[in-house]
C-alpha cells in the first residue's frame, strides 16, 4: 500500500474540433477549481490516502504533535475517526458504505519499537484483522463487501510480505510474496510479485475464491486498479514511457504516451496521472492535457478522478502544508 482554505485555480483548455462535438460545447471555458476538503479545527495540515470506487467516500490522516488520527469523509462532510492511546490510526482505503480499512502503529512510551496492527473500521470500531504472534499486518484495500486486501511480514522485518486476503467472514488467505494494489467486488485481487516465468517483477490477476492467477507479464510499479482496469508505468527506452492499460484477461487494451505514474481512470475512460516531467496530466480519448492550476495535485501522493472528471488528491498550500483536496471541472 499520505493537510482548510479554499483555493481556485484555472486550466485552460486546448479545444480539439470535431465533428462529434457541438460548436458551443467547442466554445465553452472550462477550469479546474481547488476545493479543500474540511478539515478539524485544530489540524494543521492532513493527506488524502484513498477514496472508495465511486468515490463519495475519502480516507486520510492528520498529524499533530507527533501523533496521526485518521479521518473520513463522506460526500465531503467530515467524519473524524477515533484516536487510540500511544497509537498511530492511518486509513489505506474506504469503500462506498464508509468501512475502512488500514493500519495501526502501536508506539509503547519509552520503546523506540513500533507494531503494525491491519483494522477495519465500521460504525465508529476498529476490528484488528486475524494477525499471528510474531507477525506485523497492513491493510490495503477493501472491497464494498467488506473483504480485506493486504500484507503480513514477520515482526520488524519489512521484506518478503505475504498477500493476503481477509474475508469478512472466515480465515484469512494468503497468496504469496508481493504487494497487493487493490480488491473487487468478485473478490479478484490486483498485485505485483516475482514473475514464475520471467525473471522480474510482473502483475497478476487473482481470484481469491478459486486461485486461479491470470499474468500481467512485466507490469511494475507504480501501478493501480480501478474500475476493471489495471494501470502502470512501462519503460520503453531511455527517453520514452508510457502508462499501460490492461484489462483483468491480461490483455493490453490502451497505451497512454508519455505516462509514468498512474493514479486512476473513470468510468468515460480518462486515465489520471503524471507525465515524465511528473506533472499532473489527463489522457482522454480526445487527447493528453496537462493540468494547470494555482496548486496541483502532488505526484507522490494519492489521487483519482471520478466519473465527473473531479480530481482528487493533495496539494502543498502557500504555507507550505499539506492540504486534502477536490479539483471541480467546471465549464460555463
Amino acid at each position: 500500500m499520505r493537510r482548510g482554505r479554499v483555493f481556485a485555480g484555472l486550466m485552460t483548455v486546448l479545444a480539439v474540433a470535431s465533428a462529434t462535438v457541438a460548436p458551443q460545447a467547442v466554445a465553452a471555458a472550462c477550469q479546474y477549481t481547488v476545493q479543500d476538503l474540511p478539515l478539524p479545527a485544530v489540524a494543521f495540515q492532513a493527506e488524502m490516502t484513498g477514496s472508495s470506487t465511486n468515490n463519495s467516500r475519502i480516507v486520510g490522516v492528520r498529524g499533530e504533535t507527533g501523533s496521526k488520527y485518521g479521518l473520513l469523509w463522506v460526500n465531503n462532510v467530515l467524519r473524524e475517526m477515533p484516536g487510540v492511546s500511544q497509537t498511530d490510526v492511518i486509513p489505506a482505503a474506504v469503500n462506498n458504505v464508509s468501512v475502512v480499512a488500514g493500519r495501526q502503529e502501536h508506539r509503547p512510551a519509552g520503546s523506540d519499537s513500533v507494531t503494525f496492527k491491519a483494522f477495519r473500521y465500521e460504525a465508529g470500531v476498529y476490528t484488528m484483522l486475524e494477525t499471528e504472534p510474531g507477525e506485523q499486518s497492513w491493510a490495503l484495500g477493501i472491497n464494498d463487501a467488506g473483504d480485506v486486501v493486504g500484507l503480513v511480514a514477520p515482526q520488524f522485518t519489512y521484506s518478503y510480505a505475504t498477500v493476503v486476503m481477509w474475508p469478512r467472514s472466515g480465515p484469512r488467505k494468503t497468496f504469496g510474496v508481493g504487494y497487493p494494489r487493490g480488491i473487487d467486488a468478485q473478490r479478484r485481487i490486483v498485485m505485483l510479485a516475482d514473475s514464475s516465468s520471467i525473471s522480474r517483477e510482473s502483475g497478476w490477476v487473482v481470484d481469491t475464491d478459486t486461485g486461479a492467477k491470470v499474468e500481467l507479464p512485466g507490469a511494475q510499479s507504480p501501478l493501480v486498479f480501478d474500475n476493471g482496469r489495471v494501470l502502470n508505468f512501462e519503460r520503453l527506452n531511455d527517453r520514452e514511457s508510457q502508462i499501460t492499460e490492461w484489462d483483468l484477461t491480461g490483455t493490453k487494451v490502451a497505451a497512454h504516451a508519455g505516462g509514468v505514474r498512474p493514479f486512476g481512470r473513470n468510468g468515460s475512460g480518462t486515465v489520471f496521472g503524471t507525465d515524465r516531467s511528473l506533472a499532473p496530466t489527463l489522457w482522454r480519448p480526445s487527447g493528453r492535457t496537462v493540468v494547470q492550476a494555482p496548486f496541483l495535485p502532488m505526484w507522490d501522493h494519492y489521487g483519482e478522478i471520478t466519473d465527473a472528471a473531479t480530481l482528487i488528491g493533495t496539494y502543498t498550500n502557500a504555507d507550505r502544508h499539506l492540504r486534502p483536496a477536490r479539483w471541480l471541472w467546471v465549464c460555463s
